[in-house]
């Protein structure tokens, strides 16, 4: 679909998992406003919980398919483990396998089909084998039977190119595509992954994964020591809370040498116009650091954003807010400061 078209405006109309609707009058209609505020509070408890699982290796992750377009589609959370940025790799597959239109596929048929395929070849080739090996043991070179060999070899692919051709419905599956089908239908292997920063600020400014804030934090450090534990984390979300409280859509920004990625609306509508490199505000770098880092955003064709994150409480205190789960005095200990970084071209900036 195009960017910025009329489907898509429609599909992504809410900029965060939340969907704000009219409340009716309550003094022209009390009974139909307390219907409506009682829908949309067993609404929010049924469908705006997401479910997240954290593996061994520190992933985030939602499995159910319906909650993964619901994150997709409320502000562009996350990333399909199989598929560049939406998780849309099950529709991918059925497209590549045809089975849209909701048909299955036999596999008892397509396993037959393919042995028979195999066996006969294997006989054919057995028998040029055993001869070739007879009249090697002769001290007989025919060029001859070399020349049929290599004829057989094309015939039988001949053959077998033929064969996809006249059953296309068939042979359309791979071999190794047999592992991901079941019971004709394709089996969901891909799981949203969310970025440690996104999975809290769904759990601490939209409160919608079932995950609570300090559980989710102490799976991402399990043991506190020192400020330095928390210290990039920190960072990163203040940062990431600050464009998004702004009204922007933060995707990563890796393949970009930069944190993140800014979105007037989302990936659908147009492309990112900033690159934001998240910095400490005590941090210093040559100027080489810098011109590589706006060098490679700048050939994107996006403007490059320096994000300072200021502390302005001791680390101490910080460590001790952290282990004490009070968050809302956490992230106020962080100020941003932000400076748009331009390259200086002698053969463009001369005036």
């Amino acid at each position: 679909m195009a960017k910025g078209s009329y489907g898509n405006k429609l599909r992504y109309k809410h900029p965060l998992p939340i969907e704000a609707e009219p409340v009716p009058s309550l003094w022209k209609q009390p009974i139909q406003t307390l219907v409506w505020i009682l829908d949309w509070a067993l609404g929010w408890t049924n469908t705006r919980i997401i479910d997240v699982e954290i593996n061994d290796i520190g992933q985030i992750l939602v499995s159910d398919q319906w909650q993964m377009k619901y994150l997709w589609e409320h502000g562009f959370f996350g990333t399909g483990q199989l598929s560049r940025s939406e998780p849309n790799w099950h529709e991918r597959t059925k497209s590549r396998l045809q089975l849209e239109d909701g048909s299955s596929i036999n596999l008892e048929v397509v396993t037959d089909v393919r042995r028979r395929q195999r066996l006969e070849f294997k006989k054919l080739r057995a028998e040029f084998e055993a001869k070739k090996l007879e009249m090697r043991r002769q001290g007989i070179v025919d060029e001859a039977f070399l020349e049929q060999e290599r004829l057989f070899l094309k015939a039988q692919r001949d053959k077998e190119l033929a064969f996809e051709k006249e059953n296309a419905d068939i042979t359309k599956i791979r071999e190794e595509d047999e592992l991901i089908i079941d019971g004709g239908e394709v089996i969901q292997l891909e799981k949203l992954q969310l970025m440690p920063v996104e999975a809290m600020f769904l759990s601490y400014a939209v409160p919608v994964l079932k995950i609570k804030l300090p559980e989710l934090t102490a799976s991402l450090v399990p043991e506190l020591t020192s400020f330095n534990d928390i210290k990039k984390l920190l960072h990163q979300y203040v940062a990431y809370h600050h464009y998004r409280s702004k009204g922007w859509c933060v995707r990563s920004g890796i393949k970009f040498g930069c944190e993140y990625l800014l979105y007037r609306r989302g990936p659908p509508f147009q492309h990112a116009e900033y690159g934001i490199m998240v910095l400490d505000a005590e941090q210093s770098n040559d100027y080489t650091w810098y011109s590589s880092a706006a060098r490679v955003v700048g050939g994107a064709k996006k403007q490059f954003v320096l994000c300072y994150v200021e502390l302005l409480t001791t680390e101490d205190d910080v460590c001790r807010l952290w282990k004490e789960g009070r968050y809302n005095e956490l992230f106020a200990s962080f100020k941003i400061h932000e400076f748009l970084y331009k390259r200086w071209v002698a053969g463009k900036n001369r005036d």
